[in-house]
């Protein structure tokens, strides 16, 4: 049971969505610490996303769907914000040069990066429900509450492993050659994508 829902944690966060960009994106742009905060600070959101699940706050969330239905308007005004702001930077006419130097880019700090990264998933509904659908698959009444806070931390340490190892692996200098050389173009997409995760939250509130 513990290594299935270790497996899920690890192909949720395999799965591309937009926790993925944002540790991406600041990896490529900002360098390996940055990624990494934003990687914390992801694993952060996910703690407080099985505390309160835990908890019961997630029946709370069922009954009072306004509470929830707020919850996806922040985190699709959210996304779009970051969604916005990545296509906007490649409009600018300031060039922004690599030299690979790991202390370079001081234009985002790591608590900036850490709050990229918990705001994205904090406020990201699906969140709430990958946690809601693990627990009601594989905790029941008779479950030991110590069993229930390490179902969660398993998740929790899943996520955030493979997002750790991914900025690492994307902020070497193989992959940010790559970056520099097609930097426009990449931001726009991976822009375009957090606006259409935005999209497909606000369509779901809505609907």
């Amino acid at each position: 049971m513990f290594f299935e829902i270790f497996l899920i944690g690890i192909l949720a966060g395999i799965s591309p969505g937009p926790d993925f960009f944002i540790v991406m994106k600041n990896s490529l742009e900002y360098g390996k610490k940055i990624g990494i905060a934003s990687a914390i600070g992801i694993a952060t959101a996910l703690l407080i996303h099985a505390s309160y699940t835990i908890f019961g706050l997630a029946l709370v969330l069922q009954k009072y769907i306004y509470i929830f239905k707020a919850i996806q308007i922040l985190g699709a005004c959210y996304l779009a914000y970051l969604g916005i702001q990545a296509i906007k930077a490649t409009f600018s006419n300031k060039k922004m040069d690599f030299d690979y130097s790991p202390n370079i880019h001081d234009n985002k700090t790591v608590l900036q990066g850490f709050n990229n990264g918990f705001l994205c998933n904090i406020l990201n509904p699906k969140a709430f429900l990958f946690f809601l659908s693990i627990f009601s698959q594989f905790i029941t009444p008779a479950t030991p509450g110590w069993v229930e806070w390490i179902y969660g931390l398993e998740v929790v340490l899943a996520v955030g492993g493979w997002f750790v190892i991914l900025s690492i692996m994307i902020s070497s200098d193989f992959f940010r050659q790559i970056y520099q050389k097609s930097r426009k173009w990449l931001d726009r997409f991976l822009g375009g994508l957090l606006l259409y995760f935005a999209y497909k939250i606000s369509k779901s509130v809505f609907n």
